[in-house]
């Protein structure tokens, strides 16, 4: 072999070496920074499942008093007639004038789309020329936490002839379908 080509073959197989190692370097690195990131992400998420370990006690309490308090209808229409019974008492109460109030239909559970762990009935209220210390206090007075009732949704605007105000909003319960039994005779 002559010179030359000794010193060609030195320099191909440097340059293989080079660009070989410089592929496993980038490799390695890439794997490395990989492995790194699982390590932390599994690392949070061990965190994040002994915290939830931790509280599991209260939160037992809490779905308890959940399962405990929630209220119980037939149907998605009881749901929404005691509803707007109960948003009636209330706008009664505090002196206000409902002029105008709708049933929501039953949500439908769309392909991919869970609605959740509870039933919802919503009715849509419309209140106009209402005063507003009367219209926040029917507000606040429907808005009940252990009655599972919260306003889903809120439009006001001001009334151009005083100082009231028009509203319309959505009132919504949530709940659990209970299914009645039925009963049969023995044969």
């Amino acid at each position: 072999m002559k010179r030359s080509e000794k010193i060609l073959l030195m320099v191909f197989a440097m340059v293989f070496v080079v660009v070989a190692g410089g592929g496993l370097a980038s490799f390695g690195i890439k794997r490395y920074r990989e492995v790194r990131d699982d390590a932390e992400r599994l690392e949070a998420r061990l965190s994040a499942m002994s915290q939830s370990i931790a509280q599991s006690r209260d939160w037992q309490a809490r779905s308890e008093w959940v399962d405990a308090n929630i209220p119980k209808f037939s149907s998605h229409e009881e749901a929404s007639a005691r509803l707007i019974q109960m948003i009636e008492k209330e706008a009664a109460s505090a002196s206000l004038k409902i002029s105008g109030k709708e049933m929501m239909p039953k949500k439908q559970e769309k392909e991919g789309e869970s609605l959740g762990y509870f039933d919802q009935a919503s009715v849509k209220i419309t209140v106009t020329d209402a005063g507003e210390k009367e219209l926040f206090a029917w507000m606040h007075a429907l808005y009940k936490a252990r009655n599972f009732v919260g306003i889903t949704r809120l439009q006001m605007s001001p009334n151009p002839q005083g100082k009231t105000v028009n509203c319309e909003l959505d009132v919504t319960q949530f709940y659990r379908e209970s299914v009645a039994t039925k009963l049969s005779k023995a044969n």
